[in-house]
């Protein structure tokens, strides 16, 4: 037995998903995620959804924590996180659209602790990176352009893969980024190199590699002139890190690079907040994670109370105010 309508409630659920502009990750979640759950209620004796409580949720949760990856490691707290938030999305639609009279998912929690990229590549491997496509190819000079991109102004994967010509002002300077993460949109200044990059693609190369004149994307596929896709993005700065010595880089780290570069050379905090578009400080905090070494060299450079020079004899430090 199964319960009661499961492949028309996770269609409907899908297309929620897709009326309310979810991504395609969040349909694909759906689609993976809420037929486990469903299977998992099933076992539990359930023919329902509007007779599962908390503990057969709980119990659920628990069964994935003790779920194994396929190279038999145990999920990730992240990934964790993910799957549950799948089921609150779930559970919250059922009860939006009253097939349940209240969620029962409201306290499924996974504490995730706040967690950077790995393979974060310094300001001199960076500046390796942007310079490891070859200037001699089309496809080279995309490549350019789209990592000077992703470093020098921050944007997500999928905010660089929705790009639009239209989107790009260099005479002015700047970049629109539409429909961010929670739908919102922030115009970026495009620092001088990104802009030269952006500037030689769009003279030199994308009208050769756009098939279709009416075609809108910014960067664009070396055969059929289509816009590139997220993976595609992703595969060419894992490419470009690969020549660099630096395995498996995804475009976040570029992302993480470009924020922590510029709060170690004195950025502002909220100025940071504002080009990778946080609505909380709070989740920028995580880019202020800075060493002991950098720490000390602020307050070094920065303390009123440091400013003065110091002797230290026999153990003691004297100051020298004047």
């Amino acid at each position: 037995m199964r319960i009661r309508g499961a492949d028309r409630l996770v269609k409907a659920y899908v297309q929620d998903l897709r009326a309310r502009h979810r991504g395609r990750w969040s349909q694909a979640n759906a689609r993976r995620d809420v037929p486990r759950l469903l299977r998992h209620l099933s076992e539990e004796g359930l023919r329902d959804v509007r007779d599962v409580r908390e503990a057969h949720l709980a119990r659920y949760a628990a069964r994935l924590r003790e779920a194994k990856t396929a190279r038999g490691t145990p999920l990730l707290p992240a990934t964790l996180s993910a799957y549950l938030q799948t089921v609150r999305g779930f559970f919250a639609f059922l009860e939006r659209t009253g097939r349940v009279l209240q969620s029962p998912a409201g306290e499924l929690t996974v504490r995730v602790p706040a967690a950077l990229p790995r393979r974060i590549p310094s300001a001199a491997r960076a500046e390796r990176l942007m310079s490891a496509p070859r200037a001699s190819s089309d496809a080279g000079l995309r490549d350019r352009a789209i990592l000077e991109t992703l470093y020098g102004t921050a944007v997500r994967r999928s905010e660089c893969a929705r790009l639009d010509v239209s989107d790009v002002d260099l005479q002015q300077g700047m970049l629109l980024v539409r429909n961010g993460k929670g739908r919102t949109d922030r115009l970026l200044p495009i620092p001088a190199r990104a802009a030269a990059a952006l500037d030689r693609y769009l003279r030199e190369v994308r009208p050769r590699l756009a098939v279709k004149p009416a075609e809108s994307a910014l960067f664009l596929t070396a055969w059929g002139g289509r816009r590139l896709s997220g993976v595609s993005l992703a595969a060419i700065v894992r490419k470009h890190g690969q020549a660099i010595g630096v395995p498996g880089l995804h475009p976040h780290a570029l992302r993480h690079a470009c924020a922590t570069h510029l709060l170690r050379r004195g950025a502002d905090v909220r100025h940071v907040q504002e080009l990778l578009g946080h609505r909380n400080i709070k989740t920028t905090a995580i880019y202020t994670r800075v060493s002991l070494a950098d720490l000390a060299g602020v307050i070094a450079r920065c303390h009123p109370r440091e400013r003065s020079p110091v002797v230290v004899r026999d153990c003691r430090i004297e100051r020298k105010d004047g």
